[in-house]
């Protein structure tokens, strides 16, 4: 376990706002992350971080942050179909992506290249290419900040949504993952049908039928032309979420705009595209200070140098009314804003 005080932030979330938290701790195993529990009183003030890549800090923290910082992977069961595995809240969720597709294991493939810990993949429901976190989740394991008491949470119980889940409303801030627990596939089932994933992955192997290697290297490429580098442009991935609607409102729109970028779901709703929407409004590339649209990618909201949080929080607000004023469609929030 590591105790930080009065530390700064910048490095602990991908825009690279430089702020300050009273305290930071990072517990490196789940038995002394019970034990701090057992025998700490909660600060009124705290918050559970992964890796920082969902996260807009607009001015210093007065309270207590908590992230895992464990490592490790075990195959926990293993099956003529599928093998379960048992990942340490604190392993980078990439790394466990390259190591299934290494392996074999599919279902997560589309997922490459997402940055940030499982256990916050696991809260945040991640998804990409019409897969999300929730169709390979069986369980994890939390420790309750009030009384250190170690907790089991299956799929029924984590009122998962399209990037949400129960540890994002009810249960936030209250309990802290240490572990989490995936299926895999051993006879994958390859998802080729959302934007250019089958295109690409066609392309970059020259196979008539790709394989789950095939379809990593193409969404690494897809992600890696289109989204800047936080090391190099601080930025938090999609700020905004992808506004769904029903079908009523998705025929007045197309009828309006009929090359409106969607993906249509079940229950006759629609996913708008939120990058179109917001490159068609005419801000794509634009800035405000030190705050900025990614030139390539209108979804991507990018800190241009010693931006502040709030600069960045006003720039989302400016971009979500014009968005309003210009389709009458609310966008929210992807990033978590402190």
């Amino acid at each position: 376990m590591k105790i930080f005080k009065n530390i700064s932030l910048q490095k602990f979330n991908t825009f690279g706002i430089k702020v300050f938290a009273q305290e930071l701790i990072i517990f490196e195993e789940s038995k002394e992350t019970q034990d701090y529990f057992q025998q700490n009183d909660l600060p009124q003030t705290r918050m559970i971080i992964g890796g920082g890549s969902n996260l807009l800090f607009t001015k210093d923290y007065s309270g207590s942050l908590y992230k895992m910082g464990n490592k490790g992977m075990d195959v926990i069961d293993q099956r003529s179909s599928h093998i379960w595995v048992k990942v340490a809240a604190g392993e980078d969720w990439d790394s466990v992506v390259s190591w299934a597709v290494e392996n074999g294991y599919g279902g997560i493939e589309n997922l490459s290249h997402i940055p940030g810990t499982i256990g916050a993949a696991a809260v945040q429901n991640i998804g990409a290419y019409g897969v999300e976190f929730q169709d390979v989740f069986q369980s994890l394991e939390a420790i309750q900040l009030s009384n250190g008491e170690n907790t089991n949470f299956y799929l029924g119980e984590m009122s998962y949504e399209y990037r949400n889940s129960k540890f994002k409303t009810s249960l936030k801030n209250q309990f802290i993952i240490t572990s989490v627990i995936i299926k895999l596939s051993r006879f994958p089932m390859l998802k080729l049908d959302y934007g250019q994933i089958k295109e690409e992955a066609l392309k970059l192997s020259g196979k008539s039928l790709p394989d789950i290697s095939d379809i990593r290297k193409a969404v690494i490429h897809i992600r890696q032309s289109k989204l800047p580098d936080p090391k190099e442009i601080g930025n938090a991935g999609s700020f905004f979420k992808n506004p769904i609607v029903d079908s009523k409102t998705f025929d007045v729109l197309q009828q309006k705009y009929p090359d409106i970028a969607y993906y249509k779901l079940e229950d006759s709703q629609y996913k708008l595209a939120a990058a179109w929407l917001i490159e068609y409004s005419g801000l794509k590339g634009i800035h405000k200070g030190k705050a900025g649209i990614h030139p390539q990618h209108a979804l991507i909201l990018t800190n241009n140098g010693n931006a502040t949080g709030k600069e960045i929080l006003h720039l989302s607000q400016f971009v979500q009314s014009q968005v309003k004023k210009d389709f009458n469609i609310e966008l929210s929030p992807e990033v978590l804003i402190v």
